[in-house]
């Protein structure tokens, strides 16, 4: 295991912070690592009771262009992640959820950030009014078939890995009845 030996902010800003980490290999050789640090996140999939999946569309300007996603959104300091769902999941739909289940979790890219993300499961919707935060900017809500989600992965018209993995984690646990004869 390598040994941290020196880590300095090289920036601190208001959504990340970047940390320059210098590590000593059991071997001698020293490495620098450039950490993102982020912070943790939610992904919601909420699906509503014909196995449609609430879908946002948001212009993102990191890829320039417009981005269909689900709901997601930063884990606020001491904030318990199912609260954070919530939480997002109301802010950016105006949805509500009577049941909202832990689905599994992932780190976004180790290789560069520590950010880590929890994917929940929201069902029995009840629906309301967005309160977006100042900077979001959801153009519409879509609701898509979740047999129609596992097409659009398929012929490569969903790019977020975090949509993949709570599209395809709850079809197979829950929409695929729980069983794993459609795995390959």
């Amino acid at each position: 295991m390598n040994k941290l030996i020196n880590e300095e902010i090289k920036y601190d800003g208001p959504r990340f912070n970047v940390i320059q980490k210098q590590y000593e290999r059991e071997d001698g050789l020293k490495i620098i690592r450039d950490c993102v640090e982020p912070g943790d996140a939610v992904i919601i999939i909420a699906v509503n009771e014909k196995d449609e999946v609430i879908f946002i569309e948001q212009y993102r300007e990191t890829i320039e262009s417009v981005a269909l996603e689900l709901p997601a959104g930063m884990i606020e300091k001491n904030e318990d992640p199912k609260e954070a769902a919530k939480r997002e999941l109301e802010e950016e739909t105006g949805i509500k959820a009577e049941k909202v289940e832990y689905l599994t979790s992932c780190f976004v890219s180790a290789g560069y950030t520590n950010e880590k993300i929890y994917v929940y499961l929201a069902r029995e919707l009840s629906y309301g009014k967005q309160h977006l935060d100042e900077t979001e900017e959801i153009l519409s809500i879509r609701k898509i078939h979740i047999e129609d989600c596992m097409k659009m992965i398929l012929e490569d018209k969903i790019d977020h890995a975090s949509v993949y993995i709570a599209i395809q984690t709850y079809y197979y646990k829950y929409y695929n009845g729980g069983t794993n004869d459609r795995l390959v």
